[in-house]
């Protein structure tokens, strides 16, 4: 069994002579100190897991329960101090996602999204229509002028914009999600950064596709990710999921509205409106409760 605690990694299976025990296994010493202090932790350099602990079953068990019964933490990679083994978690995570997606498209209406893919820049620049970097070239250079402005949320942050302006917003330290079919004009000498592609439409009237984007932007930014989020316009899409992101963090409703249209003033006199529908208020109200 493989536990990922806040405090550490651990690999647990039976032991083989005492059938009232279990060997609790571990890549790092400091892992299995910080869960079971008292116990004498063995050294085996050479072996898959150099750390190791004999505990009875009922030890084990306690900690694991007691794991659940303190829980407080409403994102678990947020919840890691340590640098490297929240990079591990985040890795992970990032893998166990790529998989799930995989399987999810075998089932027919199982995603919430119509295009789910997790990549690159590169993958980006691959997959990109010609359309779109024409469109960009035909742009006004008012229309390609960046007013976005970074919502610093805890360690990550938040920023959005639209296909036309994105190349001047785009920063090498940004994860950009994209809401919209195609994925953005990246320029070709564009900074290698993650790229999430997830894809449903403007008038999509489930809740699943919006609540999702907003758990897995929100997710991003809990693990200090400094998010660019957009769509064709940077406007419906990304204005409600935004929206729903700082609600999600306790925002209030005028809080949250207001902060959009400062950081993204092109979209100000949009939003003034846009937001008091009752698909974003309903959205937000759900993802603040």
């Amino acid at each position: 069994m493989w536990a990922f605690l806040s405090g550490g990694f651990v690999s647990i299976v039976a032991h083989r002579d005492q059938p009232d025990h279990l060997m609790v296994r571990a890549r790092q010493a400091a892992h299995l100190r910080r869960l079971w202090p008292d116990a004498q932790v063995w050294l085996t350099p050479e072996a898959d897991y150099p750390a190791r602990v004999v505990l009875h079953r009922v030890e084990v068990a306690d900690v694991l329960a007691e794991e659940a019964l303190s829980m407080q933490y409403s994102n678990f990679k947020a919840s890691i101090a340590d640098d490297d083994y929240h990079r591990l978690c985040t890795d992970l995570w990032h893998v166990h996602h790529m998989w799930g997606s995989r399987q999810e498209q075998k089932v027919a209406d199982a995603s919430p999204y119509v295009l789910c893919f997790d990549g690159t820049s590169d993958d980006a620049i691959r997959q990109a229509e010609a359309y779109v970097h024409e469109k960009v070239d035909k742009a006004s250079p008012k229309e390609r002028r960046s007013e976005n402005l970074r919502m610093v949320i805890g360690e990550g942050s938040l920023t959005l914009c639209d296909l036309l302006d994105f190349q001047e917003t785009l920063s090498e330290d940004h994860t950009v999600v994209t809401l919209c079919h195609g994925p953005p004009a990246f320029p070709k000498d564009a900074p290698l950064v993650p790229w999430l592609h997830r894809y449903f439409r403007a008038h999509d009237t489930r809740d699943e596709p919006w609540l999702c984007a907003i758990e897995e932007v929100r997710s991003l930014i809990d693990e200090g990710r400094h998010v660019l989020l957009h769509c064709v316009y940077g406007r419906d899409r990304t204005g409600v999921v935004a929206y729903g992101v700082l609600r999600s963090f306790g925002w209030s409703h005028l809080e949250a509205k207001s902060t959009l249209q400062a950081h993204r003033p092109r979209m100000a006199r949009t939003w003034a409106t846009r937001l008091e529908e009752a698909k974003a208020r309903d959205l937000g109200d759900l993802v603040a409760s």
